[in-house]
């Protein structure tokens, strides 16, 4: 089973300062190790479509290599 979870992180862009964005990140549960499988960062500042997107695709148990393409697709 993968588990997928909204990561908050805080970033810096010259052109925009310092904001809030979630990444997705995909954990091989179980065991969960320290790193995930999977990282995609910036994903969106919108905290309920990073939730509601790790949600989905913990539900449907998408193969995490093809995380990007489902990130890609939702922006």
């Amino acid at each position: 089973m993968v588990l997928y979870l909204p990561v908050k992180q805080q970033l810096y862009q010259d052109d925009l300062g310092d904001y809030l964005s979630f990444g997705i990140a995909a954990w091989n549960f179980p065991p969960l190790q320290r790193k995930p499988c999977v990282f995609i960062p910036d994903v969106t500042p919108d905290r309920k479509l990073a939730v509601r997107l790790a949600w989905r695709c913990t539900v449907g148990q998408l193969d995490p290599k093809q995380l990007i393409d489902v990130v890609e697709d939702s922006i």
